[in-house]
């Protein structure tokens, strides 16, 4: 009890240091995801029917940012992520294409990131560089498909995912782990800051879960590519010992 009593106080005490020298800004972001899948390499190297392709995705967040000295900087953030992955199919014969379809599979998180900033302290425009950890929950899962065989329809499907074990005991995996870095710059205007973000997201944690794990098994992850953009609004000014230009 002891031991709990001290770590929270000392989290007490540093949290109450950073917000006294902080200057503090909230806002909000949106961007544009380019979605990876990382799949089993065996299947990707013999699969020479379908290709995998980016999938263009949207993502929003909620963002408060801590400015605790000259060249630092905390961003706890609350995202809105959709990620997921894309196949294509074309098989041509003779120059003609006789079967040609899509298959879709789109999983939406919550993602909960502590993302850490090192910047130059320019005026005016000032590039950092960013990185952090992340938690996220998937909530919503989907899958659309659809094919076509000398242009009549043989396949078409389009349901959302149950999260529980199916006939073969795999399922959805709603837990996610993963970093993120990235590169941006902020721009300081009268009331507030706007930024822009380039990051890269990976994901720790296999996106399946089985009950009995198959045969050589390679997990997979979500990879996402993201560029942003998004304004955050000063609410508190530092006014001890304020070194930095923000």
């Amino acid at each position: 009890m002891k031991k709990i009593k001290t770590i929270l106080l000392i989290a007490f005490l540093i949290a109450n240091t950073t917000l006294s020298y902080s200057q503090i800004y909230f806002g909000g972001r949106a961007g544009i995801n380019m979605s990876f899948l990382s799949v089993q390499p065996e299947l990707a190297k013999y699969n020479t029917v379908s290709e995998l392709v980016p999938k263009l995705n949207v993502g929003i967040a909620a963002v408060g940012y801590f400015e605790i000295g000259p060249y630092f900087a905390i961003q706890p953030e609350l995202i809105y992520n959709r990620k997921g992955l894309k196949s294509k199919i074309d098989m041509r014969m003779d120059g003609d294409t006789i079967l040609r379809g899509d298959w879709n599979y789109s999983f939406d998180y919550f993602e909960v990131p502590l993302m850490f900033k090192l910047s130059l302290n320019s005026q005016g425009f000032d590039p950092f560089i960013e990185f952090g950890g992340y938690y996220g929950y998937m909530f919503h899962a989907k899958y659309e498909a659809e094919a076509y065989y000398n242009d009549e329809e043989i396949l078409r499907e389009n349901y959302t995912a149950n999260f529980e074990p199916n006939a073969y005991g795999e399922s959805l995996n709603r837990n996610e782990y993963g970093f993120k870095i990235g590169i941006g710059g902020t721009l300081k205007l009268s009331k507030g800051v706007a930024f822009f973000s380039i990051r890269y997201s990976q994901g720790l944690t296999d996106i399946m879960n089985y009950q009995t794990m198959p045969d050589n098994y390679k997990k997979n992850f979500n990879r996402v590519f993201q560029l942003t953009l998004g304004y955050a609004l000063e609410v508190r000014t530092n006014t001890k010992n304020k070194i930095y230009y923000y």
